[in-house]
């Protein structure tokens, strides 16, 4: 069996970030395969589960892709925390050679891939680069298990996701993709505030939602509902002219930011202190500072270092983006010297414990287990999008009024472009086609 094709066929793509197509990561040649189990965004419990409900799915999905890329290992990375499945794992890869587990402190963001590929193979990623660069390829659990199923010709239909929070019954859920963000958070017993905003894909990298239409796609990881008021949605719903103006007035450059920035500490050049300090030089410029380049949007610098409570993560996000409207990426950046990072001698000491940023978010009432529940009330509507990942948005091959079933492409990539197929998640009757493809059972 051509588990690449296998994998392209089933539109799997990254489960747990910006969606890349995993058959282009499968057809390539590593050394290392690691599966990101470190699951380092508060709350959120997905992994956890899925290691839990389903191992051999995992591994029978590292060792497809171990094998495709020809590796001489598959690494399981999980937090040294989660005790009994440490043990379980250690067990089950005894006689499955050549996979190993590798434990990692408990510490955010452990999961980030930089931090990752440092931990398991004390390889650092070229500044600008990626995994592969070091012979290492990286995708999290979720991405494993739909690999075995694509294995097995079943496509992605469904997505996992922990709904926490401001809810009466905390779960981990497996639902149709295109399923709308209402009805997972009716299957957690619904939110128990009156009004409340959901933070997607969990409370340091995801963003605000107020709508609670919006589907579900291939890689939402959680939702957290919480009070409209919680000081972390006010904080990750400020608009740009806010905190730009905010930090230009307020930030008096203690360089915490940088000091605790996980890049920073392995040795890239990533200074947000400095990205701050344009703010005071730029009126109503837009200033291209380079130094956020590096930035991986992680918000450990804004919701837990910076002592005024600014906002250097968004600064950077928005730097980064002035400078892509520039044309100026890494490769064209005046601090691209050619000099290979190395980690900073005190980063073990400047790790931030899990437990700890809990606490500094205003989250440690909603700590709760989120166990994997069987969802009570069918899916009747779906809306799926025809762009769930990197590269371009699929092209529909339905048409309105057209009956599918679940499984079935509705989406195909265009040619020679990259991209994943996108499947129905329902049996029913396509009702609309424009960006999404919706379909009534």
């Amino acid at each position: 069996m051509d588990i690449v094709q296998a994998v392209r066929d089933a539109g799997v793509v990254g489960a747990g970030g910006a969606g890349f197509p995993t058959h282009v990561k499968a057809a390539a040649k590593a050394e290392t395969v690691i599966v990101n189990g470190a699951e380092c965004e508060p709350l959120l419990h997905k992994d956890k589960e899925i290691l839990k409900a389903f191992p051999e799915e995992v591994l029978s999905g590292l060792e497809a892709v171990v094998r495709a890329t020809g590796a001489r290992e598959g690494v399981l990375a999980l937090k040294a925390k989660h005790k009994a499945l440490v043990e379980k794992y250690s067990g089950l890869l005894k006689s499955r050679k050549p996979l190993r587990l590798a434990t990692l402190d408990d510490y955010y963001p452990a999961g980030d891939e930089f931090c990752l590929v440092y931990e398991v193979t004390k390889r650092l990623i070229p500044p600008g680069g990626l995994p592969l660069q070091v012979g290492t390829v990286v995708s999290n659990v979720e991405t494993f298990y739909n690999v075995a199923r694509a294995a097995a010709g079943e496509p992605v239909t469904d997505t996992f996701l922990t709904v926490a929070g401001a809810v009466q019954g905390p779960c981990t859920l497996r639902l149709p993709v295109g399923t709308p963000m209402s009805h997972a958070i009716a299957e957690a017993g619904g939110a128990v505030v009156k009004d409340f905003a959901v933070i997607d894909g969990g409370p340091m990298m995801g963003r605000v939602l107020f709508d609670a239409s919006e589907p579900l796609t291939k890689t939402s990881g959680g939702f957290i509902v919480l009070p409209p008021g919680h000081p972390l949605v006010r904080r990750k719903s400020a608009p740009r002219r806010v905190f730009s103006r905010i930090g230009q007035s307020a930030c008096d450059q203690c360089s915490y930011c940088t000091e605790f920035c996980p890049r920073y500490l392995l040795g890239y050049p990533i200074q947000p202190h400095r990205v701050m300090r344009s703010l005071g030089f730029s009126g109503d410029r837009k200033p291209l500072n380079e130094w956020a380049l590096m930035c991986c949007e992680c918000s450990l610098c804004s919701l837990y270092a910076c002592p005024e409570q600014l906002d250097p993560r968004n600064v950077c996000v928005a730097a980064k983006g002035d400078l892509r409207a520039s044309k100026v990426d890494w490769k064209a950046s005046s601090l691209n010297t050619g000099q290979a990072p190395r980690a900073h001698s005190m980063r073990e000491f400047r790790k931030v414990p899990v437990a700890r940023l809990v606490r500094r978010l205003g989250l440690w009432d909603y700590l709760s287990d989120a166990p994997l529940t069987e969802t009570k009330v069918p899916v009747r509507r779906v809306r799926i999008p025809l762009k769930q990942h990197v590269g371009a948005p699929c092209v529909p091959s339905v048409s309105v009024g057209q009956k599918v079933t679940r499984g079935q492409v509705i989406g195909e990539v265009p040619d020679k472009q990259l991209g994943a197929r996108v499947h129905a998640s329902i049996d029913g009757v396509v009702r609309a086609v424009d960006a999404a493809v919706t379909i009534e059972a």
